[in-house]
């Protein structure tokens, strides 16, 4: 059975979501808008995954934050604790890093 993709906005949605999975017993892929990193910024977005940790520690979710074509924006969400980031278009040099970080460069789901 494919994870459900659920697009996030803000923590509302994140909490709805997480809640549903906690209900039906999903584990889902969490997504933001296209671009959400220049936007909401690495500290919101990695607070946002922080406190979703928390709250639900026993819901096995991914969070996807997407960065657009912003490198600069990729590397503050890697530095504020996203674990999986989402570019436009591959980039080498930022997956690298994020790899060193623990963390990885990963396609954008559909």
């Amino acid at each position: 059975m494919p994870r459900p993709v659920i697009l996030v906005r803000d923590w509302r949605s994140t909490e709805a979501a997480l809640a549903a999975a906690r209900a039906d017993g999903t584990s889902p892929v969490l997504v933001t808008p296209e671009g959400a990193a220049s936007f909401w910024g690495g500290g919101y977005l990695g607070a946002l995954q922080e406190r979703a940790e928390a709250e639900f520690p026993d819901v096995a979710f991914e969070l996807i934050v997407d960065c657009g074509d912003a490198p600069g924006h990729a590397l503050a969400c890697l530095r504020a604790g996203v674990r999986r980031i989402s570019m436009r278009e591959p980039n080498a040099k930022i997956a690298d890093i994020a790899r060193q970080m623990g963390a990885e460069l990963v396609r954008r789901p559909t």
